[in-house]
């Protein structure tokens, strides 16, 4: 969640904040008593965007979220997808949260997410390594589709992607972001049983040694 979702969360207050205001007097209170909460809802929220980046916000509105065991389930696969992607492309998964609370709590003050070492995005990156990460980067939003047929997440990674590809001024931009779908949508396809078996672990919060172990498991031939 960015800072203009938490504007548009501190317009819906209001909003419905000035609805009690044309209530108010149904239920015998003061014009005073919405004119405060008003104020008082504004202040925090200012607080919240120019002091702590939003997270007060992010933590509120991904705790509503929560509740929905459909939200759940996409969040985990989708972010499965990146897990499994970045391991097959051989590109360290530092660490993954699947809550804003819970990436608070690791001192993180994103939504939560896969979390991969990356390299600095300057002149030394070479095109096999840029290639590795707009797959990672795709990976979440294509295992979305494979498994709802529809993409809700993803609007951060396509940022990411298109902001790393303007700076390094790559050519054929919208054709790289195509490209790296598809093969981030290979790769899940042909190794989907160790994606499904990513899903559950994650589901259970198994640390990233042990995915990591049961993706290489997954992918071995058996004997």
């Amino acid at each position: 969640m960015n800072e203009q979702a938490s504007l548009n969360a501190i317009a819906l207050a209001v909003a419905l904040l000035s609805f009690s205001v044309l209530l108010g007097p149904y239920f015998h209170l003061p014009a005073s008593v919405p004119a405060a909460i008003t104020l008082g809802v504004l202040g925090l929220a200012a607080v919240d965007i120019f002091g702590f980046k939003g997270l007060g916000n992010r933590l509120f509105l991904d705790a509503f979220a929560q509740l929905s065991p459909a939200h759940r389930q996409r969040v985990i696969h989708h972010e499965a997808g990146h897990f499994l992607a970045a391991q097959l492309l051989d590109v360290t998964v530092a660490g993954y949260t699947l809550t804003a609370w819970e990436a608070f709590r690791q001192g993180h003050l994103g939504q939560g997410g896969v979390r991969v070492e990356t390299p600095d995005f300057g002149e030394t990156i070479t095109a096999s390594e840029l290639e590795r990460y707009c797959t990672i980067w795709m990976a979440g939003g294509v295992a979305e589709s494979l498994v709802y047929q529809n993409v809700e997440g993803g609007a951060d990674d396509l940022k990411t992607l298109r902001t790393v590809l303007r700076q390094l001024e790559v050519q054929d931009a919208i054709l790289k972001e195509r490209l790296a779908g598809r093969r981030a949508q290979n790769l899940l396809q042909n190794h989907w049983e160790a994606y499904e078996a990513l899903v559950t672990a994650m589901e259970k919060r198994m640390p990233v040694q042990d995915c990591c172990r049961l993706i290489t498991q997954q992918v071995q031939p058996t004997v």
